[in-house]
């Protein structure tokens, strides 16, 4: 068995998971805690007296909190733990005939793509990777695209154009 692929992502995409991480956390952590405080201060304001109110607005309150829990403890794991493993996993490598690329934390991946079967490779930026002064690399074949993410611009421009020129040598050599 071939060892696996040695060249690493840039140190700065762990930034880019983590920024992603939090707006996601947050923004899912406000549509589940904020109707659940608006309820309860609906319950409380109301002016309802009894006990099946008091047990309404304990129920709530005791949601909430536990929803405050959840989401300070789904803070700490996409944002803080899981990008750093899931960078640690992550590796590639591009030789003359394939591109090798090795990623996963749970579920692990090694993806083999002969270069003769690339159709297309492009770079991609958004936003958050613009900011960070990163990119995308993908190559599309027919089986779909692959992508190797967190790259320095200028590296995944000059592997775009590497690996067209190879997939382009590899189609005429057939």
């Amino acid at each position: 068995m071939r060892p696996l692929p040695t060249r690493k992502l840039d140190k700065r995409i762990m930034r880019v998971w983590r920024l992603s991480a939090l707006v996601n956390v947050v923004l899912w952590s406000l549509v589940c805690i904020v109707p659940m405080l608006v309820a309860l201060l609906v319950l409380v304001n109301s002016g309802a007296r009894g006990s099946d109110a008091r047990t309404g607005a304990l129920v709530l309150n005791i949601c909430l909190w536990a929803l405050v829990a959840l989401a300070v403890l789904l803070l700490v794991l996409f944002v803080v733990v899981i990008p750093a493993i899931r960078y640690r996993q992550w590796s590639f490598d591009v030789y003359a005939e394939e591109i090798d690329i090795h990623k996963g934390i749970f579920w692990r991946k090694r993806i083999i793509i002969p270069l003769i079967r690339v159709q297309n490779v492009d770079t991609r930026q958004g936003p958050i990777m613009r900011a960070n002064g990163l990119a995308s690399f993908t190559a599309a074949t027919a089986a779909g695209e692959h992508e190797i993410p967190g790259l320095d611009v200028a590296e995944a421009d000059a592997l775009r154009d590497h690996v067209a020129m190879l997939a382009r040598i590899a189609q005429e050599d057939v």
